[in-house]
């Protein structure tokens, strides 16, 4: 991610300040390096009667696509974010206003390598959908008659990316240097991780992937499945898949006996893909499936997608053995192994969090706490007390929380619990089947032992590079970030004074020749040199002193 100057963005940036301004973020936009011009005669609405937590999620559906996009993926880290911010995040609305065909028709042809009317008939200019990244249309194949769905790439998506995540890394790196209550939550990092994420999503190529994926990982094809891609059409900026008649589950009337028996496929569908198979589908709500007329689950959407490796399975075993059996110094001895950070942290405090949290939730289950809802609880206690997980639980988490709430939605008494506990079964008994200890134990420990056998030759090309004076030392100076900013202003104020100084004296040059045309009796180009100079000048000027008189404060 390139780093930002307001220059380069000087149509985005004022936008999205005025944005902020509005939403009442102006108190923390004074806080921060935002240049005073940008904040001139900018409305505030009243917006007294919000929430933080809510302003922001209208701020993020006002600024666009790309920011429903970040919201909706840091929504997917509980271990980040707060709970109420999570629970905003998760109201964000994925239906954008849609592109003109028009700006669609030059991608879709490209992409395609052909005319648009050789392989398709008639194709609408009107999207059925239209979110942050792609439109959707329905269309017919002409080779086939088959009606297909067809996701493509919105005009300047990934430009449009890039530079506002250019704007957001900026306010993140601002906030992690000037706020000290918040660089636990380390923004900048967040936000380099989202700008991957959508990366990845930008590229349709990998949801075509992921769905292929899942289908062959798929143990229930006759209840459970992904539409079918049609990869000979499928590029970076375009899917076609077939086209999956169909309600969303929360039409389906609750209670019935084909609701109930929707809610159990669906629940065991994830459990497979998440204990099984390690594959899952990270964002399982009811916006991204399909119930088709033969009562069929059809799983869209497979953008974004969770994997857990074998031991990661096993501590989510573990995890789940300390929640069930109410143990916190299991959970926290869980917690400690699946880190991903070595800092000090206070077991004894975490322990005490993580009671109360077992305390509060005394009863998971159908009238209980939501199975989904007490693990994103859990990961954010561990997060905001030291311990980074790894970001998969979190998708996870979030996973089992949105299947959760939807098969309650077709089943109010639907138990995840009960759901689950054939699964996890299964795992312990392949966890602990003499097989896989054997295999777990054996290449492990040949690793070990051919590594002591290199001992003794590593120790001696050690000694020799000492010896040949070989050995480097590379030092690594944290907490620099703001030295580079600074570094990076004093240079653009040194390019502006050196083209500055270079149009008076090439004006200064060009007034002595006597080159017509005139203006006020001397050439004019050397009069529009002095007069570009001069306000060059007087903006470099301008920066130093307000620059100055922030440092004096």
């Amino acid at each position: 991610m390139k780093p930002f100057h307001f220059l380069s963005n000087a149509v985005r940036a004022p936008e999205i300040i005025a944005i902020l301004v509005r939403w009442g973020f102006e108190d923390l936009l004074l806080q921060l390096d935002t240049p005073q011009f940008l904040l001139k005669n900018l409305v505030r609405d009243k917006v007294a009667h919000l929430s933080t937590f809510e302003r922001i999620r209208n701020a993020l559906e006002e600024l666009g696509p790309t920011f429903v996009k970040f919201g909706q993926i840091v929504g997917t880290r509980p271990d980040k974010l707060p709970q109420p911010l999570l629970i905003e995040l998760k109201k964000l609305r994925s239906q954008v206003e849609p592109q003109t065909f028009k700006r669609i028709q030059p991608i879709l042809a490209k992409e395609l390598d052909r005319p648009i009317e050789e392989v398709f008939v008639n194709f609408p200019e009107t999207p059925v959908a239209s979110g942050s990244l792609g439109q959707v249309y329905r269309a017919k194949l002409r080779s086939t008659g088959e009606i297909v769905c067809v996701k493509v790439q919105r005009a300047d998506a990934a430009k449009t990316i890039n530079s506002d995540f250019e704007i957001i890394g900026w306010f993140a790196r601002q906030i992690h240097q000037r706020f000290e209550g918040l660089r636990p939550y380390n923004l900048p990092s967040l936000v380099e991780q989202a700008y991957e994420r959508v990366k990845e999503e930008l590229d349709f190529r990998n949801e075509a992937r992921n769905s292929e994926t899942f289908q062959m990982m798929n143990e229930n094809p006759e209840r459970v499945f992904a539409p079918e891609v049609h990869s000979e059409f499928t590029t970076k900026r375009l899917l076609i898949t077939e086209w999956v008649e169909g309600i969303p589950p929360d039409e389906v009337p609750s209670g019935t006996e084909i609701a109930r028996d929707l809610a159990i496929v669906g629940g065991e569908s994830v459990f497979h893909q998440i204990v099984v198979a390690g594959f899952f589908h990270s964002d399982p709500h009811s916006g991204n499936m399909l119930v088709t007329p033969d009562n069929r689950i059809c799983l869209l959407d497979w953008g974004q997608v969770g994997q857990i490796t074998r031991n990661m399975r096993f501590n989510l075993a573990d995890l789940f053995a300390g929640i069930t059996s109410r143990n916190p110094d299991k959970v926290v001895d869980v917690a400690e192994r699946i880190s991903t950070s070595n800092r000090p942290v206070s077991r004894r405090k975490i322990e005490q969090a993580v009671t109360l949290l077992l305390n509060r939730n005394t009863k998971v289950g159908p009238a209980g706490t939501e199975i989904g809802t007490m693990g994103l609880e859990l990961i954010h206690t561990f997060g905001i007390n030291g311990i980074d997980v790894p970001s998969d639980y979190a998708l996870l988490a979030k996973a089992i929380l949105c299947v959760e709430e939807t098969a309650k939605g077709l089943d109010p008494e639907f138990d995840l619990q009960a759901c689950a506990r054939p699964y996890l079964v299964k795992l312990n008994r392949e966890r602990w089947n003499p097989k896989t200890l054997i295999r777990q134990n054996f290449w492990p420990l040949l690793r070990a032992m051919k590594s002591l056998q290199e001992i003794p030759s590593d120790f001696q090309r050690l000694i020799r590079r000492f010896e040949e004076e070989d050995v480097q030392i590379n030092l690594n100076h944290t907490g620099t970030e703001g030295l580079q900013e600074t570094f990076r202003n004093s240079m653009n104020r040194l390019t502006v004074g050196v083209v500055t100084a270079a149009l008076i004296i090439g004006s200064s040059l060009i007034i002595t020749t006597g080159v017509r045309p005139f203006l006020w009796g001397y050439p004019a180009i050397g009069m529009l040199g002095f007069m570009a100079s001069g306000c060059l000048g007087f903006y470099l000027v301008i920066s130093i002193l307000r620059r100055s008189r922030r440092y004096d404060k």
